[in-house]
């Protein structure tokens, strides 16, 4: 009878054993992952932050900015004057009811939006 008592212990004992271990790793788990998220949030928005900075925009050179033949000024501006919000909320350049959104999603002016057309204009 003793023999069984010391079996069955021994087995109980394993399985205690066992599941303190797995707890561990379970708890270890959720610790590094608990960590790796605290540390993402401010990591990701921090990247979110330069990624919506930076935009991406057409960089026009110093040297260029003054050279613009007699009368292309003229023709700049009355196109940009075309790509801004009508008294009815609506594109003055392409009609368009809803706002203009970037490319990242986030709203933007009509003549930021059609930048690129404008230019391809002139």
């Amino acid at each position: 009878m003793s023999k069984i008592v010391v079996r069955v212990a021994q087995i109980v004992g394993v399985l205690i054993l066992a599941g303190i271990a797995v707890s561990v790793v379970v708890g270890l788990v959720q610790w590094v992952l608990g960590l790796a998220v605290i540390v993402a949030i401010p990591v990701g928005a921090y990247w979110l932050y330069k990624k919506v900075k930076s935009g991406d925009r057409p960089q026009i050179p110093h040297a260029a900015t003054g050279a613009l033949p007699a009368g292309k000024g003229d023709r700049r501006s009355e196109l940009e004057s075309r790509a801004v919000l009508d008294a009815s909320g609506r594109c003055g350049w392409c009609g368009a009811a809803e706002l203009h959104k970037d490319e990242y999603g986030f709203p933007t002016t009509p003549l930021r939006y059609h930048r690129a057309e404008i230019d391809a204009m002139l």
